[in-house]
Protein backbone atom coordinates (compact mmCIF):
# COMPACT_ATOMS: atom_id res chain seq x y z
CA UNK A 1 0.00 0.00 0.00
CA UNK A 2 1.96 3.04 -1.16
CA UNK A 3 2.09 6.19 0.91
CA UNK A 4 1.48 8.24 -2.15
CA UNK A 5 -2.67 6.32 -1.93
CA UNK A 6 -2.61 7.16 1.49
CA UNK A 7 -2.27 10.71 1.35
CA UNK A 8 -4.64 11.01 -1.84
CA UNK A 9 -6.72 9.43 0.29
CA UNK A 10 -6.98 11.84 3.26
CA UNK A 11 -7.17 14.39 1.06
CA UNK A 12 -9.89 13.09 -0.60
CA UNK A 13 -11.71 12.75 3.01
CA UNK A 14 -10.46 16.25 4.13
CA UNK A 15 -11.84 17.67 0.60
CA UNK A 16 -15.68 15.96 0.82
CA UNK A 17 -15.72 16.92 5.08
CA UNK A 18 -14.95 20.70 3.65
CA UNK A 19 -17.39 20.61 0.95
CA UNK A 20 -19.64 19.63 3.26
CA UNK A 21 -18.93 22.19 6.21
CA UNK A 22 -19.02 24.64 3.21
CA UNK A 23 -22.48 23.72 2.15
CA UNK A 24 -24.01 23.61 5.95
CA UNK A 25 -24.06 20.08 8.07
CA UNK A 26 -27.45 20.76 8.66
CA UNK A 27 -28.60 21.05 5.47
CA UNK A 28 -26.42 17.93 4.00
CA UNK A 29 -27.12 15.63 6.66
CA UNK A 30 -30.99 16.76 7.00
CA UNK A 31 -31.67 15.00 3.57
CA UNK A 32 -29.38 12.07 4.19
CA UNK A 33 -31.38 11.10 7.83
CA UNK A 34 -34.70 11.44 6.04
CA UNK A 35 -34.03 9.00 4.07
CA UNK A 36 -34.46 6.62 6.81
CA UNK A 37 -35.26 2.95 6.01
CA UNK A 38 -33.88 4.15 2.30
CA UNK A 39 -30.79 3.45 3.24
CA UNK A 40 -31.33 -0.46 3.94
CA UNK A 41 -33.15 -0.59 0.27
CA UNK A 42 -30.60 1.34 -1.47
CA UNK A 43 -28.20 -1.03 0.22
CA UNK A 44 -30.20 -4.43 -0.80
CA UNK A 45 -30.98 -2.99 -4.36
CA UNK A 46 -27.25 -2.79 -5.32
CA UNK A 47 -27.23 -7.04 -5.35
CA UNK A 48 -29.09 -6.39 -8.46
CA UNK A 49 -25.88 -4.64 -10.40
CA UNK A 50 -23.74 -6.74 -8.62
CA UNK A 51 -24.69 -9.89 -9.51
CA UNK A 52 -25.44 -8.31 -13.53
CA UNK A 53 -21.37 -7.17 -13.50
CA UNK A 54 -20.62 -10.91 -12.08
CA UNK A 55 -22.20 -12.59 -14.74
CA UNK A 56 -19.86 -9.98 -16.85
CA UNK A 57 -17.27 -11.57 -15.70
CA UNK A 58 -17.98 -15.31 -15.67
CA UNK A 59 -19.11 -15.43 -19.61
CA UNK A 60 -15.83 -14.43 -20.01
CA UNK A 61 -14.32 -17.32 -18.35
CA UNK A 62 -13.68 -19.61 -21.04
CA UNK A 63 -13.35 -23.62 -20.83
CA UNK A 64 -14.09 -23.72 -17.10
CA UNK A 65 -17.53 -23.50 -15.27
CA UNK A 66 -17.43 -20.78 -11.68
CA UNK A 67 -20.66 -20.90 -10.23
CA UNK A 68 -22.15 -17.71 -10.56
CA UNK A 69 -22.56 -17.37 -6.55
CA UNK A 70 -18.93 -17.88 -6.41
CA UNK A 71 -18.05 -14.95 -8.85
CA UNK A 72 -20.90 -12.72 -7.17
CA UNK A 73 -18.78 -13.27 -3.93
CA UNK A 74 -15.57 -12.50 -5.59
CA UNK A 75 -16.56 -9.51 -7.27
CA UNK A 76 -18.26 -7.95 -3.73
CA UNK A 77 -14.87 -8.52 -1.98
CA UNK A 78 -13.30 -6.35 -5.33
CA UNK A 79 -15.96 -3.47 -4.72
CA UNK A 80 -15.22 -3.75 -0.84
CA UNK A 81 -11.66 -3.27 -1.69
CA UNK A 82 -11.94 0.12 -4.05
CA UNK A 83 -14.38 1.49 -2.35
CA UNK A 84 -12.93 1.10 0.93
CA UNK A 85 -9.27 0.55 0.77
CA UNK A 86 -6.83 3.28 0.08
CA UNK A 87 -5.59 1.71 -3.37
CA UNK A 88 -6.51 3.10 -7.00
CA UNK A 89 -9.63 2.53 -7.66
CA UNK A 90 -8.43 -1.06 -9.82
CA UNK A 91 -6.57 -2.40 -7.10
CA UNK A 92 -9.85 -4.66 -6.88
CA UNK A 93 -9.50 -6.07 -10.10
CA UNK A 94 -6.30 -7.59 -9.22
CA UNK A 95 -6.97 -9.36 -5.93
CA UNK A 96 -10.40 -10.23 -7.80
CA UNK A 97 -8.13 -12.01 -10.29
CA UNK A 98 -6.14 -13.63 -7.94
CA UNK A 99 -8.88 -15.17 -5.95
CA UNK A 100 -9.98 -16.77 -9.32
CA UNK A 101 -7.42 -18.86 -9.15
CA UNK A 102 -8.79 -20.26 -5.66
CA UNK A 103 -11.07 -22.05 -7.45
CA UNK A 104 -8.90 -23.61 -9.89
CA UNK A 105 -8.82 -21.18 -12.60
CA UNK A 106 -5.20 -21.05 -14.34
CA UNK A 107 -3.45 -17.87 -13.73
CA UNK A 108 -3.37 -16.79 -17.00
CA UNK A 109 -6.81 -17.10 -17.76
CA UNK A 110 -7.71 -15.65 -14.21
CA UNK A 111 -5.87 -12.49 -14.92
CA UNK A 112 -6.82 -12.49 -18.46
CA UNK A 113 -10.56 -12.72 -18.08
CA UNK A 114 -10.28 -9.85 -15.38
CA UNK A 115 -8.73 -7.52 -17.70
CA UNK A 116 -10.92 -8.33 -20.37
CA UNK A 117 -14.24 -8.07 -18.16
CA UNK A 118 -12.86 -4.15 -16.86
CA UNK A 119 -12.42 -3.35 -20.16
CA UNK A 120 -15.92 -3.88 -21.19
CA UNK A 121 -17.06 -2.75 -18.57
CA UNK A 122 -14.93 0.34 -18.86
CA UNK A 123 -16.30 0.59 -22.73
CA UNK A 124 -20.13 0.35 -21.69
CA UNK A 125 -19.81 2.80 -18.90
CA UNK A 126 -18.27 5.50 -21.80
CA UNK A 127 -21.64 4.21 -23.41
CA UNK A 128 -23.86 5.06 -20.11
CA UNK A 129 -21.51 8.29 -19.76
CA UNK A 130 -22.80 9.30 -23.45
CA UNK A 131 -26.48 8.29 -22.51
CA UNK A 132 -26.33 10.51 -19.84
CA UNK A 133 -25.28 13.42 -21.63
CA UNK A 134 -27.55 13.10 -24.22
CA UNK A 135 -30.25 13.06 -21.54
CA UNK A 136 -28.72 15.92 -19.84
CA UNK A 137 -28.98 18.31 -23.37
CA UNK A 138 -32.85 16.98 -23.81
CA UNK A 139 -33.24 17.74 -19.95
CA UNK A 140 -31.47 21.62 -20.52
CA UNK A 141 -33.47 22.43 -23.84
CA UNK A 142 -30.69 24.25 -25.32
CA UNK A 143 -29.75 25.98 -22.19
CA UNK A 144 -26.02 26.97 -21.62
CA UNK A 145 -24.40 25.46 -19.05
CA UNK A 146 -20.13 25.61 -18.31
CA UNK A 147 -20.42 22.43 -17.40
CA UNK A 148 -21.35 20.60 -20.76
CA UNK A 149 -18.34 21.74 -22.42
CA UNK A 150 -16.34 20.21 -19.61
CA UNK A 151 -18.32 16.64 -19.69
CA UNK A 152 -18.16 16.55 -23.60
CA UNK A 153 -14.11 17.24 -23.46
CA UNK A 154 -13.65 14.19 -20.72
CA UNK A 155 -15.82 11.79 -23.52
CA UNK A 156 -13.85 13.35 -26.45
CA UNK A 157 -10.49 13.13 -24.26
CA UNK A 158 -11.46 9.68 -22.89
CA UNK A 159 -12.47 7.98 -26.54
CA UNK A 160 -8.95 7.14 -27.91
CA UNK A 161 -7.46 6.45 -24.64
CA UNK A 162 -10.37 3.25 -24.30
CA UNK A 163 -9.67 2.59 -28.00
CA UNK A 164 -5.64 2.48 -27.53
CA UNK A 165 -6.28 0.35 -24.66
CA UNK A 166 -8.31 -2.61 -26.64
CA UNK A 167 -5.71 -2.19 -29.29
CA UNK A 168 -2.79 -2.15 -27.22
CA UNK A 169 -4.43 -5.97 -25.76
CA UNK A 170 -4.64 -7.36 -28.80
CA UNK A 171 -0.97 -6.17 -30.23
CA UNK A 172 0.81 -7.77 -27.37
CA UNK A 173 0.60 -5.61 -24.26
CA UNK A 174 -0.03 -8.47 -22.12
CA UNK A 175 2.45 -10.71 -23.16
CA UNK A 176 5.25 -8.15 -22.52
CA UNK A 177 3.30 -7.78 -19.13
CA UNK A 178 3.58 -11.60 -18.94
CA UNK A 179 7.13 -11.55 -19.64
CA UNK A 180 8.38 -8.95 -17.46
CA UNK A 181 6.43 -10.60 -15.00
CA UNK A 182 7.77 -14.39 -14.93
CA UNK A 183 11.41 -12.83 -15.49
CA UNK A 184 11.11 -10.46 -12.76
CA UNK A 185 9.86 -13.41 -10.70
CA UNK A 186 11.95 -16.70 -11.80
CA UNK A 187 13.40 -19.00 -9.10
CA UNK A 188 10.61 -17.20 -6.60
CA UNK A 189 7.67 -19.11 -4.61
CA UNK A 190 4.66 -17.06 -5.36
CA UNK A 191 2.54 -20.52 -5.13
CA UNK A 192 1.52 -19.65 -1.77
CA UNK A 193 0.17 -16.24 -2.87
CA UNK A 194 -2.20 -18.06 -5.49
CA UNK A 195 -0.57 -16.56 -8.46
CA UNK A 196 2.19 -18.75 -9.84
CA UNK A 197 3.76 -17.67 -13.20
CA UNK A 198 1.20 -15.94 -15.71
CA UNK A 199 1.76 -17.68 -18.75
CA UNK A 200 -0.79 -18.07 -20.75
CA UNK A 201 -2.28 -14.73 -20.06
CA UNK A 202 -2.05 -12.58 -23.69
CA UNK A 203 -3.30 -16.13 -24.96
CA UNK A 204 -6.32 -16.05 -22.79
CA UNK A 205 -6.51 -12.40 -23.79
CA UNK A 206 -6.28 -13.32 -27.55
CA UNK A 207 -9.04 -16.40 -26.87
CA UNK A 208 -11.22 -14.00 -25.25
CA UNK A 209 -11.52 -12.02 -27.74
CA UNK A 210 -11.83 -14.33 -30.54
CA UNK A 211 -15.42 -15.57 -28.35
CA UNK A 212 -17.92 -12.44 -30.06
CA UNK A 213 -20.37 -13.91 -28.41
CA UNK A 214 -18.67 -14.34 -25.01
CA UNK A 215 -17.99 -10.33 -25.23
CA UNK A 216 -21.28 -9.36 -26.25
CA UNK A 217 -22.45 -10.91 -23.35
CA UNK A 218 -20.18 -9.48 -20.77
CA UNK A 219 -21.04 -6.01 -22.69
CA UNK A 220 -24.54 -6.41 -22.53
CA UNK A 221 -23.81 -7.32 -18.50
CA UNK A 222 -21.62 -4.84 -17.55
CA UNK A 223 -24.21 -2.14 -19.81
CA UNK A 224 -27.66 -3.25 -18.07
CA UNK A 225 -25.53 -2.94 -14.93
CA UNK A 226 -24.69 0.50 -15.05
CA UNK A 227 -28.17 0.95 -16.44
CA UNK A 228 -29.99 -0.63 -13.31
CA UNK A 229 -27.73 1.37 -10.91
CA UNK A 230 -29.23 4.31 -11.71
CA UNK A 231 -32.00 2.92 -9.19
CA UNK A 232 -30.19 3.52 -6.35
CA UNK A 233 -30.47 7.23 -7.16
CA UNK A 234 -34.10 7.60 -7.55
CA UNK A 235 -34.54 5.37 -4.37
CA UNK A 236 -32.22 8.05 -2.45
CA UNK A 237 -33.75 10.89 -4.15
CA UNK A 238 -37.24 9.75 -3.39
CA UNK A 239 -37.03 8.74 0.19
CA UNK A 240 -35.23 12.36 0.67
CA UNK A 241 -38.14 13.80 -0.21
CA UNK A 242 -37.05 14.97 -3.54
CA UNK A 243 -38.30 12.34 -5.96
CA UNK A 244 -36.90 12.67 -10.01
CA UNK A 245 -38.03 10.74 -12.94
CA UNK A 246 -35.97 8.00 -14.27
CA UNK A 247 -33.96 10.13 -16.82
CA UNK A 248 -32.79 12.37 -14.35
CA UNK A 249 -31.59 9.68 -11.85
CA UNK A 250 -30.13 7.65 -15.16
CA UNK A 251 -28.05 11.28 -15.55
CA UNK A 252 -26.96 12.00 -12.22
CA UNK A 253 -25.80 8.09 -11.95
CA UNK A 254 -24.03 8.21 -15.52
CA UNK A 255 -22.30 11.34 -14.99
CA UNK A 256 -21.48 10.92 -11.00
CA UNK A 257 -19.81 7.72 -11.85
CA UNK A 258 -18.29 9.27 -14.70
CA UNK A 259 -16.44 11.92 -12.40
CA UNK A 260 -15.48 9.79 -10.39
CA UNK A 261 -13.81 7.17 -12.57
CA UNK A 262 -12.10 9.83 -13.89
CA UNK A 263 -10.30 10.32 -10.87
CA UNK A 264 -9.62 6.35 -10.38
CA UNK A 265 -6.22 7.36 -8.76
CA UNK A 266 -7.80 9.06 -5.82
CA UNK A 267 -9.07 5.94 -3.48
CA UNK A 268 -12.82 5.68 -3.61
CA UNK A 269 -13.14 8.87 -5.25
CA UNK A 270 -13.32 10.69 -2.00
CA UNK A 271 -13.94 14.88 -2.04
CA UNK A 272 -14.44 14.05 -6.25
CA UNK A 273 -17.50 11.94 -6.15
CA UNK A 274 -19.16 14.34 -3.26
CA UNK A 275 -18.04 17.83 -5.95
CA UNK A 276 -19.02 15.69 -8.47
CA UNK A 277 -22.90 15.07 -7.43
CA UNK A 278 -22.54 18.86 -6.07
CA UNK A 279 -22.20 20.33 -9.21
CA UNK A 280 -24.68 18.33 -11.06
CA UNK A 281 -27.71 18.35 -8.88
CA UNK A 282 -28.73 21.69 -9.85
CA UNK A 283 -28.45 21.23 -13.53
CA UNK A 284 -31.78 18.76 -12.69
CA UNK A 285 -33.09 21.76 -10.23
CA UNK A 286 -32.22 20.39 -7.33
CA UNK A 287 -29.61 21.81 -4.49
CA UNK A 288 -25.94 21.34 -4.12
CA UNK A 289 -26.96 20.35 -0.39
CA UNK A 290 -28.72 17.69 -1.83
CA UNK A 291 -26.42 16.36 -4.08
CA UNK A 292 -23.82 15.94 -1.51
CA UNK A 293 -26.07 14.11 0.86
CA UNK A 294 -27.10 12.13 -2.43
CA UNK A 295 -23.02 11.35 -2.73
CA UNK A 296 -23.23 10.79 0.99
CA UNK A 297 -26.11 7.97 1.07
CA UNK A 298 -23.80 6.11 -1.50
CA UNK A 299 -21.30 6.30 1.01
CA UNK A 300 -23.13 4.72 3.57
CA UNK A 301 -23.70 2.13 1.15
CA UNK A 302 -20.22 1.49 0.07
CA UNK A 303 -19.50 0.56 4.08
CA UNK A 304 -22.85 -1.57 4.66
CA UNK A 305 -21.57 -3.79 1.90
CA UNK A 306 -17.92 -2.99 1.79
CA UNK A 307 -16.99 -3.70 5.60
CA UNK A 308 -18.34 -7.44 5.60
CA UNK A 309 -16.51 -7.74 2.25
CA UNK A 310 -13.37 -7.33 3.34
CA UNK A 311 -13.64 -10.02 6.09
CA UNK A 312 -15.21 -12.05 3.57
CA UNK A 313 -12.10 -11.58 2.22
CA UNK A 314 -9.66 -12.64 5.28
CA UNK A 315 -11.67 -15.53 5.38
CA UNK A 316 -10.92 -16.33 2.28
CA UNK A 317 -7.36 -15.91 2.72
CA UNK A 318 -7.02 -17.73 5.94
CA UNK A 319 -8.89 -20.79 4.94
CA UNK A 320 -6.52 -21.06 1.84
CA UNK A 321 -3.79 -20.62 4.19
CA UNK A 322 -4.70 -22.85 6.42
CA UNK A 323 -5.27 -25.51 3.59
CA UNK A 324 -1.44 -25.20 2.55
CA UNK A 325 -0.29 -25.65 6.15
CA UNK A 326 -2.54 -28.65 6.90
CA UNK A 327 -0.35 -32.03 6.39
CA UNK A 328 -0.77 -33.86 3.45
Amino acid sequence: MKKSMVVAALAGLVAAVLLVVYRGVAEVFGPLVDTGWGLLLITLFHAVPLVLSAKGLQVLIIGHRTGLLQVTHLRWIREGINNLLPVAQVGGDFIGARLLTFFGIPGGLAGGSAVVSLTMEVLTQFLFTVLGFGLLLLVLGGRESEGLSWILFGLLTALPVLLGFVVAQRTGLFRLVERLFNRITKGLDLEWLGIGELSGLHDAIQTIYRSPRALISSALYHFFSWVIGAGEVWIALYFMGYPVSIWDALILESLGKAVRSAAFIVPGGLGVQEGGFMLLAPLLGLTPEVGLALSLAKRVREVALGAPSLFAWHVVEGRRLWQRRKPS
